[in-house]
C-alpha cells in the first residue's frame, strides 16, 4: 500500500513539475517572439538564456539587463542572460559553444 502512495505521489509531482516547464517554455517563445532584435534564443537547463542578435558593434550588456528583467517580470528564473553574436557558433572568435558573447547581465 506504501508502494502505491508512493507512486501516485511521485507521478504527481512529476506531472506537476512537467506543466510548470511547459508554462515556463511557453512563456519563453511568447516573450522572445515579441522581441524584434532577438533572432534565436537557447534557455539552457543551468537558468541561462542565450539570446542570438545582429550584431551592430555596440555592447549589449545594457539589453542582456533588459531581458534578463523582461523575463523576471513573467516570473521566469533566470541565473543570466548573455547576448551573442547571430550565427557565431563556430566563429573562431566565440566564447562559448553559443556564439561570440556581445553582452551579459546577472543579478
Amino acid at each position: 500500500m506504501k508502494k502505491v502512495f508512493l507512486l501516485l505521489v511521485l507521478v504527481c509531482f512529476v506531472a506537476s513539475g512537467h506543466s510548470q516547464v511547459s508554462t515556463t517554455n511557453e512563456k519563453l517563445k511568447t516573450l522572445m517572439k515579441n522581441e524584434p532584435k532577438v533572432k534565436d534564443f537557447v534557455f539552457t537547463d543551468a537558468k541561462v538564456l542565450y539570446a542570438s542578435v545582429i550584431d551592430d558593434g555596440t555592447n549589449r550588456n545594457g539589453y542582456a539587463q533588459y531581458l534578463y528583467y523582461a523575463l523576471k517580470e513573467v516570473n521566469i528564473k533566470t541565473f543570466k542572460v548573455v547576448v551573442v553574436k547571430l550565427r557565431s557558433q563556430n566563429d573562431p572568435k566565440r566564447d562559448n559553444a553559443y556564439g561570440v558573447k556581445l553582452g551579459e547581465y546577472k543579478e
